[in-house]
């Protein structure tokens, strides 16, 4: 039988860790009630490059939903020559070895995966795990919908097709490789970082001593922005004036008012909206 898998360390350097982002399309919503994997999709990273992808159609050895199948659109007619999970799942196994997990709303796919490999008498996976939504809800404010297809429009990632496992596990690992970029340029480097959910308090820390850097000196700020008008992300180059602090609701927002040379015009920039910026 197969061995316990061998996990990622989670006190590596984000740069020095395997990751194998993982999306997989179900025959429904829940694995509570009886619903199965019908097709996954791996891709798997060293630092931001792509070493290696997989994807397979699965029969799931039972109906899939209509509601499934108006989203992910694989029919009966397509699985009929499709291998159940047991022909696919050492293939998987061995790309997770010694490896981060990495999915997009983890819990739904996790949950799928655990189950197809208890299934057939596999070693619980014991992987360390990311969340890619959770850190997209940090990293990007105030977008309307967490969707993975909006937040990869607002990154500018192509998204031909949705909702297709590897198709969307590529998706995610560019939207992974963004984040971990964004992190890094934070002092956020290890594996750790990751999985924390308090990445807001930490990176507006950071952005202020930079933006204090830059109001002491007197010098430009590069930025990369999210816009709240058009939710999409862009560069400028800025004068800073000030910061203040706005009541929205329960929470307080701080702002930075600068001349946006982008624009020619003063304009007030949310400091939890500046992904990344440096003095110039």
């Amino acid at each position: 039988m197969t061995s316990k898998i061998s996990t990622g360390n989670p006190n590596l350097h984000i740069d020095e860790a395997d990751y194998v982002v993982i999306d997989v399309e179900t025959t429904g919503l829940s694995v509570d009630s009886g619903d199965r994997v019908c097709e996954i999709g791996a891709v798997k990273l060293r630092g931001s490059a792509v070493i290696e992808t997989f994807s397979s159609l699965i029969d799931p050895q039972r109906p899939i939903s209509g509601g499934a199948y108006a989203v992910n659109g694989i029919s009966p007619q397509m699985l009929l020559n499709a291998p159940v999970f047991s022909g696919v799942a050492e293939k998987l196994w061995t790309m997770m070895e010694g490896a981060i997990v990495v999915a997009y709303n983890a819990p739904f796919d996790l949950s799928f995966i655990t189950n197809e490999f208890k299934l057939i008498a596999y070693p619980s996976i014991t992987n360390t795990v990311v969340d890619a939504l959770v850190i997209a809800r940090q990293l990007l404010p105030g977008l309307q919908t967490y969707k993975q297809e909006n937040v990869a429009r607002v990154a500018g990632i192509s998204f031909p097709v949705m909702h297709r496992a590897l198709e969307d596990a590529m998706a995610t690992a560019q939207l992974f490789t963004i984040f971990t970029s964004i992190l890094k340029a934070h002092d956020c480097t290890q594996v750790t970082d990751l999985q924390r959910r308090d990445l807001g308090n930490s990176l507006h820390t950071k952005r202020i001593g930079i933006v204090n850097d830059a109001l002491t000196s007197k010098k430009n700020l590069w930025i990369k922005y999210l816009s709240p008008t058009n939710a999409e992300i862009t560069d400028r180059i800025i004068t800073p004036k000030e910061c203040f602090t706005d009541q929205i609701g329960k929470n307080r927002a701080t702002y930075l008012v600068a001349h946006c040379k982008t624009a020619d015009a003063e304009r007030n920039f949310r400091i939890d909206r500046i992904l990344d910026l440096r003095v110039v």
